[in-house]
């Protein structure tokens, strides 16, 4: 499989696949004829080429481990239905989750490493400034899954980071407040009416890692336009720490409309009565979709059931159970009415802006931030 979207955020090297070694490995699996070639990768460290994982060996390694330990910002309600799944399949593997966000997750890894204490086995997480911190600091197990030959380029992050999703920033009204029928479509249009409703937006600080590399994604994809947007829209917004106090004020009627709110919400909205009083919609030019990432640490204790985790998470079956924790699964063939295919349904998938970890999520990380900023009277 290659690319196929419309417009993708991801450093090359970091996007290419050991196709030599994958397709090779997976002729038996199930490979996709099409799929475009790439240059085999070398790893930094030794300049070996990754290894395909024998995952069959890995499955039976794992019967002899202690508890899966995973660090990530899932909550426990998304963890919920891809972890039944995954105990049907290995139900010998436990598996104990900590929802923690953004740096801390590193951090504490990081901490715990340094100390010889135990700690994750497995980070899932959004943050590719912390994902690229710890890749060069020799911390993540680089392999390559034999998934990998059933899943497009950028399902590679970095050496040993795969994407688990590609979930979504999106916009959330309150719709007693705005009716459907009158809420705008593309972030443009929100900040050509950004006066008339002065106060009254929210969004995300670009400090949080979900937030901050959506709008990163955005930023690279439109330039100086899409920075013209967000100062317009700057005097005018609110900007929340986080998601769930986004979500109470739009709730509480106190923000009418937001933009580059986690795509996590749309599973709440759907399946609660929240969707009495909110919607949410794709914008045509700014659904930006950041990757999780999710790599197993060289500080593992159980490194094989992390493997295995890892594996399930890229298949068919895992990307089904994703899509019922609200993740965003990206396997072509896998139903899921908040899937990829469907959103690009919804805005066209030229309007796509996947968002992967190139080294600029690193090397321009200040000025971003410096900018946006001034852009929101921060």
């Amino acid at each position: 499989m290659g690319n196929r979207h419309g417009r993708i955020v991801s450093s090359a090297t970091m996007a290419v696949l050991l196709v030599g070694v994958v397709l090779t490995a997976a002729c038996g699996a199930g490979s996709k004829p099409g799929r475009d070639e790439a240059t085999p990768r070398t790893t930094a460290a030794s300049g070996a080429t990754p290894e395909v994982e024998d995952i069959d060996a890995a499955v039976e390694a794992s019967r002899d481990e202690g508890t899966l330990v995973v660090y990530g910002n899932p909550s426990p309600d998304q963890w919920t239905p891809v972890l039944e799944a995954f105990g049907e399949k290995y139900p010998w593997i436990d598996v104990e989750t900590f929802d923690l966000g953004g740096a801390e997750a590193f951090q504490r890894y990081l901490n715990e490493e340094a100390t010889g204490a135990a700690t994750a086995d497995l980070i899932v997480n959004t943050d590719g400034a912390g994902w690229l911190d710890l890749v060069d600091r020799g911390q993540v197990v680089d392999y390559v899954d034999p998934e990998l030959a059933n899943l497009p380029d950028t399902a590679v992050l970095a050496p040993g980071v795969f994407a688990m999703s590609f979930d979504p920033l999106v916009a959330v009204f309150n719709k007693q407040a705005l009716p459907e029928d009158e809420q705008p479509t593309t972030l443009a249009e929100l900040a050509d009416r950004a006066e008339d409703l002065d106060g009254k937006i929210g969004t995300v600080d670009v400090e949080n890692a979900n937030a901050g590399l959506g709008t990163f994604g955005y930023l690279d994809a439109e330039g100086e336009d899409g920075w013209a947007v967000l100062e317009r829209l700057g005097p005018h917004a609110r900007a929340e720490d986080g998601t769930g106090a986004l979500l109470a004020k739009l709730q509480s009627g106190e923000y009418v409309a937001s933009f580059f709110a986690s795509g996590a919400l749309r599973a709440l909205i759907d399946t609660t009565d929240a969707g009495d009083i909110l919607n949410y919609r794709y914008f045509a030019d700014a659904t930006t979709l950041p990757a999780r990432g999710m790599g197993v640490t060289t500080a593992a204790d159980s490194p094989d059931a992390a493997k295995v985790l890892v594996n399930f998470l890229l298949s068919e079956d895992g990307q089904t159970a994703a899509c019922g924790g609200g993740f965003t699964p990206y396997r072509e063939g896998v139903e899921c009415p908040t899937g990829l295919p469907a959103i690009e349904a919804a805005v066209g998938a030229d309007n796509v802006i996947l968002v992967g970890y190139p080294d600029e999520v690193v090397t321009g990380q200040a000025e971003l931030r410096d900018r946006w900023n001034a852009a929101f009277g921060r």
